[in-house]
């Protein structure tokens, strides 16, 4: 399917977050996951099932067709919420989660239909508000890896590899 004009821009967008979002992944191994502030915060891990969940989430109240398509990635009774027994297992769901988000806001421009349930002004609303709780959860993952002791040069790493992202 081609993209209408009116996307482009914010799918454009999307698709940086996703690159960012897989930056962070990279820098992560499973046992990051279980690294918290201490005092009943979310965990690492925690924060990525509430990213990773949204997708399917918010696809369930606006276009469950393309929701259904989508394998559940959290475990509320996981310590971590998380399914993924891996961070590529965790980079896949996201990536799915991604192309469902994109395949449903375009459906929608495409048949001229609006999400009923969210997002009545455009169902792009929800790309846009899929990056906005992407970059929430990112600050908090990255301030809990910081107070966990994260080396400053492996933080800087994962700056310049993420915001010259957001500046081409």
């Amino acid at each position: 399917m081609s993209v209408p004009k009116e996307l482009e821009l914010v799918f454009e967008a999307f698709d940086r977050n996703a690159r960012v979002n897989r930056a962070v992944l990279e820098t992560l191994a499973m046992g990051d996951l279980d690294t918290s502030d201490g005092v009943g915060g979310f965990t690492v891990g925690q924060h990525l099932a509430d990213v990773v969940g949204f997708r399917r989430e918010w696809l369930m109240r606006v276009s469950p067709e393309h929701a259904e398509r989508l394998a559940d990635a959290t475990d509320e009774h996981a310590p971590n919420w998380l399914r993924a027994a891996s961070i590529d297992e965790l980079q896949a769901a996201f990536t799915e989660g991604d192309a469902a988000i994109r395949d449903a806001v375009l459906s929608a421009v495409e048949q001229g239909r609006r999400f009923e349930a969210a997002y009545a002004s455009h169902p792009a609303q929800l790309v846009v508000h899929c990056i906005v709780h992407d970059a929430h959860h990112r600050g908090q993952i990255l301030a809990l890896l910081r107070q966990a002791g994260r080396p400053t040069d492996e933080r800087e790493r994962l700056e310049t590899a993420t915001w010259p992202i957001w500046r081409r």
